[in-house]
């Protein structure tokens, strides 16, 4: 039963990736054309940054998993069916990580683009503080003014590009994210559940290779999971950067950064599944309890199923010993009627 709750899952998880996909390649390529437009603005230091940041993780989950399906892989040699299952486990496992892959890509180059926006801020800072060094009639003033107001204006407008492509990465990601996000949580209550029967002594093979099914999917949550929060304290950090710009009582800066300010508060940069739950560590506390109030429900119900089948063996083994005792009594009365 577990293992139909999760293979099930899964398949259906691709599925519905396939269709959101075909239904949603508009919303995923605008996606791409909001990047290409911001693309020009990000300095190297930040792109190689990125670069170094996700091909780290990229290549390091890929170790990681690498080692441990190999592994995995050396158990189930001796076994023809045993290696068409882990074959055909191995493809619904990389399709589904994939999409999650893919997913952290997008939430990495966002926190990228936000730290820029924030060194943006700060740099304007450490500029306007250089401008009201100047006197406010001198000819040095009032080009560092313009170029202040007009720097402004650019990262304000760049904040909300940055919240259209949030906001697009969450409508491509979020049914397909819905569906493997649910996957997930079937398959590790499944292989918990079965580590758990392990550990208690039943036969269902070794715990440590049971406890190595759970690795790569968790990892890969866990990465995703920080990718997620990191991005989201960059940008709550916006708005205490935006008030430490020294505007100096000015009338045209105060109602620039208000209104930059209101931006920032009603077009807040949230990473979601269609509003259904928040993609950051909070999602790991939901998990955990849903992950045991499954983990009840299959127990019980194997508890109900054990029960059922010990019922069935009783019975079985009781007029299993009635119709022996009636057919010794039955051939003891004919011996008996031929003797006399």
């Amino acid at each position: 039963m577990n293992d139909i709750l999760k293979y099930g899952s899964q398949i259906w998880a691709i599925f519905v990736i396939l269709i959101i996909t075909v239904l949603q390649r508009g919303t995923h390529r605008s996606v791409w054309v909001k990047l290409d437009q911001v693309r020009n603005l990000a300095r190297r230091v930040f792109l190689r940054r990125f670069s170094r940041l996700y091909l780290c993780k990229f290549y390091g989950y890929l170790a990681i998993s690498g080692i441990i399906e190999a592994q995995m892989l050396y158990t189930v040699l001796d076994s023809p069916t045993d290696l068409v299952y882990w074959t055909v486990v191995l493809v619904l496992h990389t399709f589904l990580r994939l999409r999650h892959l893919f997913h952290m890509f997008f939430i990495d180059v966002l926190k990228i683009q936000l730290q820029q926006l924030h060194f943006g801020l700060m740099e304007l800072s450490e500029y306007m503080r250089e401008l009201n060094s100047h006197p406010n009639e001198s000819p040095t003033h009032r080009n560092m003014y313009e170029r202040s107001m007009k720097r402004l204006l650019e990262l304000k407008d760049m904040y909300g590009e940055l919240w259209e492509i949030s906001d697009c990465i969450n409508r491509t990601f979020g049914w397909s994210q819905i569906c493997n996000f649910t996957g997930n949580f079937v398959q590790l209550s499944c292989d918990l559940y079965w580590c758990y029967l392990s550990v208690q002594g039943f036969n269902i093979g070794s715990y440590q290779s049971v406890f190595m099914f759970l690795l790569p999917t968790s990892f890969l949550i866990g990465l995703l999971l920080y990718s997620a929060e990191s991005c989201l304290r960059m940008a709550a950090s916006l708005p205490e950067a935006l008030l430490e710009v020294p505007i100096e009582n000015d009338s045209k800066f105060l109602k620039i950064i208000y209104r930059f300010g209101l931006q920032i508060a009603q077009q807040r940069i949230r990473l979601t599944a269609h509003g259904l739950f928040e993609i950051n560590y909070s999602l790991l506390k939901m998990v955990r309890c849903r992950i045991f109030t499954f983990e009840q429900f299959i127990d019980a119900k194997c508890k109900l199923f054990f029960t059922v089948r010990d019922w069935n063996y009783h019975i079985h083994d009781h007029f299993h010993h009635l119709l022996k005792g009636y057919t010794v009594r039955k051939t003891r009365r004919r011996v008996n009627d031929r003797r006399r």
